[in-house]
């Protein structure tokens, strides 16, 4: 979402968001961190849940806005909060926007108290998964890394690693922090022991690989921080026989657009764990389809949002999209043989 409302459905309000969740936060009587988070991001899932007409992205916001609500001890609940974001759109919105707006909080709070959101993994089994993350969780980084070197040492693969112990072991450290469990420290310094971790298997992903002569290109849309889930995806894909060119998060689309074109790429990747960047993948598809250079280019989608609903791949103008990395492996493995059998 950028500094100015551009949504579709609700036209422009020229009010930079973070500013109208601060502004929500006092009306609501807690200026915390926690709750202008929770406001901004339900103006996020608001956003793209109105452009896109799914109003199962802010439903599932919902659920986690309750949970975050509880965890920082907040006097109210997600109705007031939907009161608040109303009454500070109100000023800049015609009545019928205003309805629209309610009508798809009401939506969105039946279908999340329904259950009609993706459950993440509930706890993690006694294993190597287990033991990465409980050492990570306490701050002991050696100890974490040791999982992942033991597997390496008993000629574990690469993928059994990835998809095995650090893929699981994210999910729930996802899960935990929703649930208000942890802290974001606790949630960014595993990541990067996650991200250290990938970075030691790497030189094995070169091992005996044959190449297949295609190429992809990855990336997060938005201010992503969850960025491990697509670089394995671009890891494994190297080791396939890819040639492969991970961006990261939060690079402008006409960035990636000429990346996609120079690298010659067969497939885009595009990654989105928050409600709120999936109007970004949409505005990034669509700008990569205008484009005469990129004719042809296949993209792949994946994150939270694409599993609560799947028809949203459609929506935002993919080709397919992928719940975790070994459907997206299976995904592009189909494509190169459509295109060979094509030649």
């Amino acid at each position: 979402m950028t500094a100015i409302w551009e949504s579709p459905a609700l036209g422009g309000i020229p009010l930079d968001p973070r500013v109208m969740a601060e502004d929500v936060a006092a009306d609501l009587g807690l200026l915390s961190g926690s709750v202008i988070e929770v406001v901004r991001l339900h103006l996020e899932a608001l956003d793209s849940a109105l452009s896109l007409g799914v109003p199962e992205l802010l439903a599932d916001q919902l659920r986690w806005q309750t949970v975050r609500l509880e965890s920082a001890g907040a006097p109210f609940g997600p109705e007031d909060v939907d009161k608040a974001v109303r009454e500070a759109l109100g000023p800049h919105l015609t009545p019928q926007q205003l309805a629209q707006v309610e009508e798809l909080q009401n939506t969105a709070a039946v279908l999340g108290a329904s259950g009609s959101h993706a459950d993440s993994l509930v706890g993690l089994p006694p294993g190597p998964a287990h033991d990465y993350l409980h050492a990570a969780l306490a701050g002991h980084r050696d100890e974490a890394i040791a999982v992942v070197r033991e597997a390496m040492m008993s000629e574990v693969s690469v993928a059994d690693i990835m998809l095995g112990i650090l893929q699981p072991a994210q999910v729930e450290l996802g899960r935990l922090w929703e649930a208000g469990e942890i802290s974001i420290a606790h949630e960014h310094y595993t990541t990067a022991i996650t991200q250290l971790a990938l970075s030691l298997l790497y030189p094995r992903l070169l091992l005996n690989r044959t190449l297949l002569g295609r190429s992809i290109v990855a990336t997060s849309v938005g201010s992503e921080a969850h960025e491990v889930g697509i670089r394995m995806i671009s890891d494994l894909m190297e080791q396939a026989g890819w040639r492969t060119a991970y961006l990261g998060a939060d690079v402008p689309h006409a960035d990636v657009i000429e990346r996609v074109a120079q690298h010659r790429a067969d497939v885009l990747a595009v990654s989105a764990t928050m409600a709120g960047h999936i109007r970004g993948v949409r505005e990034l598809i669509t700008m990569l389809r205008a484009d005469p250079r990129c004719a042809g280019v296949r993209v792949l989608v994946g994150g939270r949002p694409f599993t609560i609903n799947p028809q949203l791949a459609g929506l935002v103008g993919a080709d397919g999209w992928a719940p975790g990395a070994t459907e997206a492996l299976e995904i592009c493995r189909a494509w190169t043989e459509d295109r060979t059998r094509a030649r």
